[in-house]
């Protein structure tokens, strides 16, 4: 599993490649918190090269679904097959990451 984090102006863009776990949330939560601390408008998190997004991951990105909307910052959850969604509420997270099949069964 790897992060990778990169900021464009006000944008950061976080990709995952590999199991999206509670071992990856760490390094995520910090990348997080320097982007909010940087005053970003936007966060993209790409997960298209992600095989797996568990309970941990899924907890992780509910909690930034939550730090957007409290600081009025855009979140976009990029998936594989070219599926793209804009989180506006941490509830979303998880009917998102429940509607692809692959991952379904991934905790």
């Amino acid at each position: 599993m790897t992060l990778r984090s990169v900021r464009l102006e006000d944008e950061v863009i976080l990709s995952v490649d590999g199991v999206f776990d509670g071992g990856l949330a760490p390094s995520y939560h910090q990348a997080i918190e320097d982007a909010f601390a940087a005053g970003v408008r936007r966060v993209v998190v790409d997960l298209t090269m992600a095989t797996a997004v568990d309970g941990g991951g899924t907890a992780v990105l509910a909690a930034t679904a939550a730090g957007c909307a409290a600081r009025d910052t855009h979140l976009i959850i990029a998936m594989p097959r070219g599926v793209e969604a804009e989180i506006r509420d941490p509830a979303q997270v998880r009917l998102l990451l429940r509607s692809f099949e692959p991952w379904q069964d991934a905790g």
